[in-house]
């Protein structure tokens, strides 16, 4: 699944969402400043830090297993 940076929940977690669908992975160990960009993000991130978090972009503060997942970048 093919996902991209989102934003900064209110939590400070980065959020990424399925590029074509509802679902939303994010980080519990790095969390970010609200106005992070996702070059910051991406700078610390990889697939392998992020959780399952559900279909929302406020969800489940501690996330589940993630499936195969690939970050796409927005911006290059």
């Amino acid at each position: 699944m093919n996902i991209q940076f989102e934003g900064i929940d209110d939590f400070n977690r980065p959020i990424f969402k399925g590029i074509d669908s509802n679902q939303r992975f994010g980080s519990v160990d790095f969390l970010f400043g609200y106005e992070s960009t996702e070059k910051e993000v991406l700078d610390v991130i990889s697939e392998e830090d992020l959780l399952y978090f559900g279909n929302t972009f406020e969800c489940e503060p501690m996330g589940s297993a993630a499936p195969e997942i690939n970050i796409v970048r927005k911006n290059k």
